[in-house]
């Protein structure tokens, strides 16, 4: 790389994995990092903080210190200082001479610009938690994004905790028996019986994750036509959907992204369920947040998205994600 060449970071913090990316000054994406979870909520922070710096330096390899103009982090959390303290703090620490810009923002962020490539539009994440955001010239809205324990309805965890709940009581006599819905789940845990579950979940280091991952199979037997997982599946469109007339889609038009929307069926139901309130224009990116995040570096830095860099964009994604 040509010495005082531009270039910029954008960060994807997500529940299950982190991505980050390097693009230069015309949007063509060079170098690409992935750790696991950099959720200070759901993650022990030495892990967090880990992760974080094997992120930075494994992007760092490639650039010199000099010729980063601007990082920006979308993550879960972005939104709290705390959070935003110690991921400065932590990513500062392998950049000590680092003296450009450093935003850290809500996930939100790199998901809208991943469909928009700007930072202004109505966001939905769905993937091991959910959020919905409204990101207008006369500020912000946000429904949802509250963590596992009083929140994230409608998202992976939230779908993977109503299943086991749901083996857990035809187990005992409380709901009538889905002998398919049962077996199918107890073979993705790699269980023999119901009891088996506590254990494995109860004493997995990452429960939280461990649970989202059950929405994989839930999906697939919705898609199969089991009553029991279309069920689960028709309440987490729902839920999603309350999150999304929560914010009001002012612009008509629907950013969808996260880990539940690789399915095409979730998809479909989910786009169903948000016509009824009345918005049309549902856009499922083809971009990843990370890319969003790059964007996003790119914007505060003063680079406009031009048709060019947006080209450059797609494309360099596209042959580095295939």
């Amino acid at each position: 790389m040509p010495l005082n060449k531009k270039v910029y970071m954008g960060i994807d913090g997500g529940g299950t994995k982190t991505v980050g990316l390097i693009c230069n000054q015309d949007g063509v994406i060079l170098l690409k990092s992935v750790a696991g979870s950099t959720n200070v909520k759901s993650r022990k922070e030495e892990e967090v903080r880990a992760a974080i710096h094997q992120v930075t330096i494994e992007l760092m390899s490639g650039v010199k210190e000099e010729e980063l103009c601007s990082v920006f982090v979308s993550t879960a959390g972005g939104d709290r200082e705390e959070d935003q303290l110690r991921w400065k703090k932590w990513m500062l620490e392998v950049l000590p001479g680092y003296k450009g810009g450093l935003e850290v923002r809500n996930d939100a962020y790199g998901a809208l610009a991943s469909g928009t490539f700007s930072m202004e539009g109505t966001v939905l994440i769905a993937g091991t938690g959910s959020i919905a955001y409204a990101l207008d010239p006369d500020g912000s809205r946000r429904a949802g994004g509250w963590g596992y324990l009083f929140g994230d309805e409608g998202s992976g965890y939230d779908i993977g905790q109503h299943a086991l709940r749901t083996v857990a009581m035809m187990h005992d006599g409380r709901l009538i028996v889905d002998k398919a819905f049962c077996d199918e789940l107890l073979s993705f845990l790699k269980l023999t019986s119901v009891p088996e579950m506590i254990t494995a979940i109860y004493e997995d280091p990452y429960a939280r994750m461990k649970i989202a991952s059950v929405a994989e199979v839930v999906i697939a037997l919705a898609e199969k036509r089991n009553p029991t997982a279309l069920e689960l599946v028709q309440h987490a469109y729902q839920k999603l959907s309350e999150l999304i007339d929560a914010i009001e889609v002012r612009s008509g038009r629907l950013v969808v992204c996260g880990g539940l929307m690789e399915s095409s069926f979730f998809q479909d139901g989910l786009v169903k369920e948000v016509k009824k309130s009345g918005i049309s224009n549902v856009f499922f990116p083809t971009l990843s947040p990370a890319v969003g995040a790059c964007i996003c570096a790119l914007i505060v830095n003063g680079e406009p998205i031009t048709e060019e860099r947006k080209s450059n964009l797609m494309s360099s994604y596209h042959v580095m994600s295939g």
